[in-house]
């Protein structure tokens, strides 16, 4: 027996992260009376194409591609693949530019090298698993950094730059 009623089935409804927990934990199905209000959330169109559905969520997909983490998730884990909608901002974001790099792309990402360029650990480790070679863009940070410094150049003994 369904414990909601109409009344309070609309109230659900009219919430993301309600019309969610609802989905995955009382329904266990995907439930098209909440999709609306699941779509305007980058975060809970994630979780329900990811718990609930089991795979893509295009009526999602718009809000998930405003958002660099969530774009990165949704390339990774549903997608399997590269998601060309989602890279604007994951190349906003240092962290999810060298994960999308390393985890989806499994190669080098010119579109967010910037970023990653803005970090000394993504930086390094950008350079060292994901190009196997010096990143000269990332140098300048990396230098600031003792620590990746030293195992930079350890790597890398002729790297482009250290003139800072």
């Amino acid at each position: 027996m369904n414990a909601f009623t109409g009344k309070s089935l609309a109230v659900l409804a009219a919430n993301a992260e309600w019309s969610f927990l609802y989905a995955r934990n009382f329904f266990k199905a995907p439930w098209p009376e909440g999709e609306a209000a699941i779509a305007t959330s980058a975060e809970w169109s994630f979780l329900y194409a990811r718990s609930v559905l089991g795979k893509p969520f295009p009526e999602g997909e718009a809000v998930i591609a405003t958002s660099a983490e969530w774009s990165y998730k949704y390339a990774r884990y549903i997608l399997k693949a590269a998601w060309p909608e989602g890279e604007a901002a994951i190349a906003k974001d240092a962290q999810y530019s060298y994960h999308y790099a390393l985890y989806v792309l499994k190669a080098a990402w010119p579109e967010g090298e910037a970023a990653i360029a803005t970090k000394s650990s993504f930086a390094y480790h950008y350079a060292k698993d994901v190009l196997e070679a010096p990143f000269p863009l990332g140098e300048k940070v990396i230098a600031k950094d003792e620590g990746y410094y030293k195992e930079y150049k350890s790597l890398f003994p002729k790297p482009a730059f250290f003139t800072y």
